[in-house]
């Protein structure tokens, strides 16, 4: 089995040396022994783990809760128990598909929000903000945030009251749903505006980021980044395989 000082191993990999080091330091790699000198003495293992934990990492992850599900696969992986990071790889797998599935229906129920928009009862009493956010099952503050952040803009009665009706409280429902599905703000807010104009292509609207603007977060490509990260977590399963056959470990 070949051998590596660090600067060779990060060389390999492609990453600064310190990067090495700090994955040392997380756990992310198997015991490095060391020299008498004290140098680090890689081997081929750790090259291996190395190569998984850049596949791991590689895609933008959504949620905290996949991102720890991510590090523990790695960490268990480094520790030599290869077989069950492999296990808990197709379980994380498998909670990306239902990630994907839930963003789907999402869209899904938005459509049927927007057709069912002009269906509505045009004679519906307005309802006040405490009211409004109390039918979503929503804060108050989650509302006044929505507003705050130009998804909605809430008519107004004489005396200065907010008058939520049939349009608001649908488009209202549309937001809650797509950020109960993880949707970010920006996403929504570029769907909804295009909504506006007319285009009702809203799968490819909210997974596609404008070119003016400036910060691009995974959730702002919610769909894109789960396809993604799925992807990888495939090509995680097959790394590991490889590892259990080559590497004899459990």
């Amino acid at each position: 089995m070949a051998t590596y000082r660090t600067t060779q191993i990060a060389k390999l990999i492609g990453v600064h040396p310190n990067t090495i080091r700090f994955y040392e330091e997380m756990q992310l790699l198997p015991v490095i022994p060391r020299t008498k000198s004290g140098y680090r003495i890689f081997d081929d293992r750790h090259l291996e783990q190395l190569r998984f934990l850049r596949t791991a990492f590689r895609a933008e992850i959504i949620s905290d809760r996949l991102r720890k599900e991510v590090y523990n696969i790695v960490k268990t992986a480094a520790a030599g128990d290869v077989s069950e990071a492999y296990q808990n790889t197709q379980r994380y797998l498998e909670h990306l598909r239902e990630e994907r599935k839930r963003a789907e229906e999402a869209i899904r129920i938005t459509l049927d929000i927007i057709e069912n928009n002009g269906k509505s009862d045009e004679n519906v009493v307005f309802c006040g903000r405490v009211k409004a956010a109390e039918i979503l099952g929503i804060t108050i503050d989650v509302l006044r945030d929505w507003e705050r952040n130009g998804l909605i803009l809430v008519p107004r009665s004489s005396n200065g009251h907010r008058k939520y009706g049939v349009k608001e409280m649908n488009r209202l429902k549309i937001i809650r749903t797509l950020r109960n599905s993880h949707y970010s703000m920006m996403s929504i807010l570029r769907m909804l505006n295009r909504l506006d104009q007319g285009d009702r292509n809203i799968r490819e609207v909210i997974d596609t980021p404008d070119e003016e603007e400036d910060i691009v977060c995974a959730a702002d490509r919610y769909i894109t980044a789960l396809g993604m990260a799925e992807t990888d977590a495939q090509e995680m399963t097959e790394m590991l395989e490889m590892m259990m056959k080559r590497f004899s470990v459990q």
